[in-house]
């Protein structure tokens, strides 16, 4: 399991920038609405939003190998499995209410 937070920003351009000063590279995977930097450990993704409930805020996201239903199975999610352009993903919520989201990438994605 590799950890992914997302930060939700409003211009691409100007928080990739901000974001490869931070941590002193580039990015392995831009375009768009999504970017992620790697990190130790996993990457940080910025991904664009113009929803005013999203800016500024960060959600955590894990990225793992087993199925989605594995994990479904173990604990009753929030928001079923998707398919998403990167692979599927569902949201759980821990005890105090948190949104996590889990997602399994296909096969090949740049960095993974």
């Amino acid at each position: 399991m590799k950890l992914q937070p997302i930060v939700y920003v409003t211009d691409m351009e100007r928080s990739t920038a901000w974001y490869a000063r931070l941590l002193g590279g580039e990015p392995d995977l831009a375009g768009g609405h999504w970017t992620t930097f790697p990190v130790e450990g996993g990457h940080l993704a910025l991904h664009l939003t113009s929803d005013a409930l999203d800016v500024g805020s960060v959600e955590l996201s894990l990225v793992v190998d087993e199925a989605l239903e594995e994990v479904a199975a173990r604990l009753p999610p929030h928001r079923g499995i998707a398919d998403e352009a990167f692979g599927r993903s569902l949201v759980l919520r821990d005890p105090d209410g948190t949104l996590i989201q889990v997602n399994e990438h296909d096969a090949g994605l740049p960095g993974w």
